[in-house]
């Protein structure tokens, strides 16, 4: 049998680690005081283009405001996860708070997908529009 060492595991994607995430609390406040924002039809984006670390990083603001069932707030939650998953390498380094819409609930991957890659391309934050496309 042979024998899986740590070089030959699948590496995880750098947009999940913890080093990818706003988690104190004075962050999230820093991003929402940036004021820079774009609403679509399924979430609204905010971001502060210079992070104080210079690092592509995220947070979810998923309350019981947006749908009492649990359910409901960790599918958004997991679509916002997989939307950055996606978009992280073309990212430049910002700090991006993500926020769902009620339209959200029967929106798919996709839809949800472009629309952050359009508000995205209005905002600039794409290293080049070539790989945002």
């Amino acid at each position: 049998m042979s024998e899986i060492t740590a070089s030959t595991k699948l590496e995880k994607s750098s947009a999940f680690g913890k080093q990818a995430r706003l988690s104190c609390l004075r962050d999230l406040q820093l991003v929402k005081n940036s004021r820079l924002s774009q609403t679509g039809k399924f979430c609204i984006v905010v971001v502060l283009k210079t992070p104080p670390d210079g690092q592509r990083r995220v947070a979810f603001l998923i309350s019981r405001r947006y749908d009492r069932l649990a359910v409901r707030r960790n599918r958004a939650r997991r679509l916002f996860r997989e939307v950055f998953r996606l978009i992280y390498d073309d990212l430049n380094p910002v700090w991006m708070l993500l926020i769902p819409r009620r339209r959200m609930d029967s929106a798919k991957m996709p839809d949800v997908l472009a629309e952050v890659r359009q508000i995205g391309r209005q905002m600039k934050l794409w290293k080049s529009e070539i790989n945002a496309l």
